[in-house]
Order: C-alpha cells, then structure tokens, then sequence
C-alpha cells in the first residue's frame, strides 16, 4: 500500500509524524510532500529524515504567491505526482490542490481539519475530497465526520508525548520559571486580517521579573521586544518540552495557544480571530482569549502568581479520558481503503 501526505504548515507536520511512523512499521510506501514555505522546509527535512520527501509548490507569503505557486502549480505537481506514484490514498490537513488532484485521477482522499470558520475552503474540500473530519465544532453530513479532540492531540497526549527537562539546560532556566511566547507574523494566509506584531506592542508592559522564551516568526522586530526576552532559533528543538516547563504560554497565533492548553499550562490566545477549536478549550476552563491589549493584565497576573502543577497533571488526565487517541482514529479511518 502506497500513501501521500501533504503538509503545509509545522502543526500538520506534527499531526502526521506518528502516524507516518505507524504506517510504515506496518509495511506502507509514505511519502511525504510538502509546501516550500518558510522554515517548513528545515523541519521537515529534520523530523522526516527517514520518509521520501518530494517538495510541492512554494508561498512566499504574498496573495499572488500564494494563489499562483501555493494553488495552481501546486495542483499541476500534484497530478504528475499521482500519475507517476499511484497512490492508494492521501491524506491532509485543508489542501485544496491536492483535492482537486485526487478528484481528477480518481484517488481516495481524507483530511483532517479544526478551522471551520474558513467557509470557502473547507466547502471546495469537503466537495472533493472522499471525506473531511473535523473537531466536534461542526455538524456532520454525507462529507464531513467527527474526531473527538483536536488535532494538536496527535502528539501532545501523554499517550504519546515525554516531556524532557534536560532542554532547560542550554536556556539555564528552572521548571515553571519562565514564560513562552509565541509572535505570529500576519503576512500568513491565517493572518493576513489581524494586527502584527500583536505581542511586541505591548512587550513594555510586562513584568521584566521572569524570564521569557520567544519564538518569533518575523525576526525584522527582534530588537522590538525587551532585553530579557530570548529569540529562539529556529527549528527549536523539543519545542514542546519548552512549552510544558514553562509557567505560562502567550500566543498571538492560535495553534501555539491550544498547544499550551493542552499541555496543561496557563494559556492565553491574544489574536483577534474567534475560532470554534479554542472555544472547546475556553469551555473547559483551560485557555483564555484576551485578543491585544486586554492580555497585559492576566500575563502579568499569572507572572505573579505560583504555578499549580497538581492543575497541570489533572488536565492533561482528564483530556487523556475525554478524548479520542487522534492516531487510532486516523489509521482507522485509513485501514477502510486498504486493498
């Protein structure tokens, strides 16, 4: 049996990775394709060494580049890909150059997705992709199932994640001593709407009494920020053990945000955009959304506060009960095509 997995963004890559692995152990061709788009690259090369990997279509991040390198050429690779490899199925997280790919040579598709406020899109993938799953945030119909949990579970359940405390050490930092920030950049598809450099706006107003880990995507503003702030390099290595020590996280992007809720830490998301995923979230109590500068307080507010870690354990077990093992379902749902 034969797979496609496409990734355009480093939370797919993570969605994917160990059901990539699963697939292969039980005898599987995977090949991994992925957009050209910013450090997207790098990590791949880093974290699916062992895969095939076939770069497909590029963004730089305008609209033109994105409509034109990132969707049409895309669409045309994907057909010669498909052609050449014969692939028993695909799979994805909102790619509509490979639906309309699959659709075209008659190839099964499914993808795995959490934003349905992207109404366009996800119409075009849901008419033609073989099916589209989402979060339960949507009403189900002929097209579209349901997963219970969120897609960042794949690889932040304890089923499947080991947080590593030796990553502190290149830092000289202490568990729960530090905070985590996430500065998204809003020439992102996702982003293009919201205010930039959201964080960096009001960086003077934090308490300068902790230290601060940032991982900052448009590094033109690094000298922005206050002087006990750390840019991060990037790819950041065991990003996630970063975040889990960490006494709080702060996002202007969503999907970091989810990430350090889920991980059981304080977590607020400061963007503008209303998304039904982080309203699952916000329902269980375990991040909040203060878009701009309504997060000064509550960031300062958990500064001063002491990390509960018995509160960090429950959340993460009680998720662990709560929710479907992402991975289990993904293969579940591929073994169906399996010839």
């Amino acid at each position: 049996m034969k797979i496609l997995i496409d990734i355009k963004h480093p939370a797919q890559l993570n969605l994917f990775k160990g059901l990539a692995k699963e697939l292969v152990s039980l005898g599987w061709t995977v090949i991994i394709c992925y957009l050209d788009r910013g450090k997207l690259p790098k990590i791949i090369d880093r974290e699916y060494s062992e895969f095939n990997r076939i770069k497909v279509g590029s963004s730089k991040g305008t609209k033109w580049s994105i409509f034109w390198n990132g969707n049409v050429l895309r669409t045309t690779s994907f057909l010669q890909i498909i052609r050449k490899e014969k692939f028993n199925i695909c799979i994805s997280a909102s790619s509509a150059p490979l639906a309309l790919a699959c659709k075209l040579t008659g190839t099964p598709l499914l993808q795995f997705y959490d934003d349905p406020e992207r109404k366009a899109i996800n119409k075009i993938n849901a008419k033609l992709s073989t099916k589209i799953f989402f979060p339960p945030i949507v009403k189900e119909n002929k097209q579209v199932e349901i997963f219970d949990c969120l897609k960042e579970w794949s690889y932040l359940s304890p089923s499947y994640f080991k947080p590593d405390e030796t990553v502190l050490e290149k830092y000289g930092l202490k568990p729960n001593e530090y905070v985590f920030v996430r500065e998204v950049s809003n020439k992102s598809f996702n982003y293009y709407n919201q205010e930039d450099a959201i964080i960096c706006s009001f960086s003077d107003q934090i308490n300068k009494n902790i230290p601060v880990l940032l991982s900052l995507e448009d590094k033109s503003i690094k000298d922005k920020f206050p002087n006990n702030w750390t840019i991060l390099e990037e790819p950041i290595a065991d990003i996630h053990s970063l975040i889990y020590f960490s006494k709080l996280m702060v996002s202007s992007g969503d999907s970091m945000a989810r990430e350090g809720a889920m991980l059981g830490i304080p977590s607020i998301y400061c963007g503008i955009r209303e998304m039904k995923a982080n309203q699952l979230l916000i329902d269980k109590g375990i991040l909040e959304h203060c878009p701009v500068e309504e997060a000064v307080k509550p960031f300062n507010d958990y500064i001063s506060a002491e990390f509960d870690q018995e509160k960090q354990i429950k959340i993460r077990e009680n998720l662990l009960k709560e929710w479907d093992d992402m991975n289990q379902f993904m293969m579940s749902q591929i073994l169906k095509y399996k010839k």
